[in-house]
């Protein structure tokens, strides 16, 4: 009788245990994530630009938002959320805006060129002829005064050109295909090739190729941010993060949202995803774990972090919003084995 009554405070004691570990294990699951709508969102100001505002871009002390449909990129004044000036660029600005040190740069899908703007005028002082693929959805990256991008002359953009701050080309390197954003940080230039699911890391001395990087199919967008390369992929819309110190790819992060389009950016101590149909949502890079995800809103796509404050521009009305992050929920601690233990202690 005392044997059958000690094995059955053990069962329950293992049954409780088993419920509690299954309940933790439930609660640090990278797909479980607290989802909300995007009207909750902070957002402390609605930047009207007009048209379909799309890419953005942190430099020179302003926000750069390109807008295809009026052939602008408007520059925004983050102190007081108003417009500084629109600085009329060639046909179509359709890719990501590249900040350098004394130059903004923008590629554009119809008239298929390059331009260069100044600044300290807001004007264009260089147009050049390029051959780009027309989609779009691809980013430029400026570094020590060399513009690196994706040509479509190969007719399967496949090719990396580096260009001169003259609008001279200094080399090429064949990447994969269909590669389209570009960037550069850990002293390489990063090109996502969406047609072969993978990340070639380039050295941009030699150019020759260090790494190709394997990732969910149809990379696209990234970032760099916390130490490490960050990639969003459309076909199933998760986050894979790179250690550039092994070249391989140590973390995969369910974000959930598959698609054509999108963005991802890096401030503030997290990772910001936008897609169509969700703004909005925040990973931490600590526990690479989606933290909360913002949906029910068709129009909103290109994200950044600037100024203190994440920024999105709204395809759907024409504005660009200025989002709060201090005012967001704060992330829960995530379950620390304590009432484990402590169980297990009686």
């Amino acid at each position: 009788m005392l044997i059958r009554k000690s094995f059955v405070r053990l069962a329950a004691v293992l049954t409780a245990f088993s419920v509690i570990q299954g309940a933790a294990r439930s609660a640090s699951d990278s797909t479980a994530f607290v989802r909300l709508d995007a009207a909750t969102l902070p957002v402390t100001a609605k930047i009207h630009i007009g048209g379909d505002p799309d890419w953005l871009a942190s430099g020179f002390g302003s926000m750069w938002v390109s807008v295809p449909k009026l052939n602008e990129i408007v520059r925004i004044n983050p102190l007081n959320n108003t417009v500084k000036a629109r600085i009329r660029v060639d046909k179509e600005p359709c890719y990501g805006i590249g900040i350098g040190a004394t130059r903004a740069w923008v590629l554009n899908c119809k008239s298929q060129t390059l331009t260069r703007m100044n600044p300290s005028t807001n004007k264009v002082d260089l147009t050049v002829p390029v051959n780009i693929a027309s989609h779009g959805e691809g980013s430029i990256a400026v570094r020590e005064g060399f513009v690196w991008f994706v040509s479509n002359e190969d007719g399967h953009a496949g090719t990396l050109l580096q260009m001169s701050p003259q609008g001279r080309i200094r080399g090429k390197v064949a990447v994969g295909a269909d590669s389209a954003v570009v960037v550069a940080a850990f002293g390489s230039i990063w090109v996502t090739s969406s047609g072969e699911g993978r990340i070639y890391r380039v050295n941009p001395i030699t150019r020759e190729i260090i790494a190709k990087i394997s990732v969910p199919d149809t990379p696209r967008f990234t970032t760099i941010g916390d130490g490490s390369v960050w990639v969003l992929s459309q076909s199933d819309g998760s986050v894979s993060r790179i250690d550039p110190a092994q070249n391989k790819v140590i973390a995969t992060i369910q974000v959930k949202v598959p698609g054509a389009g999108g963005d991802i950016a890096y401030g503030g101590g997290y990772i910001w995803v936008a897609a169509g149909g969700t703004p909005l949502t925040r990973i931490d890079p600590k526990t690479n774990k989606v933290i909360d995800q913002y949906g029910n809103y068709k129009g909103a796509d290109a994200v950044r972090f600037a100024f203190g404050s994440v920024w999105v521009s709204d395809h759907g009305k024409g504005d660009l919003w200025r989002i709060d992050p201090a005012k967001m929920p704060r992330p829960k601690s995530p379950p620390d084995g304590k009432m484990e233990a402590r169980l297990l202690e009686h």
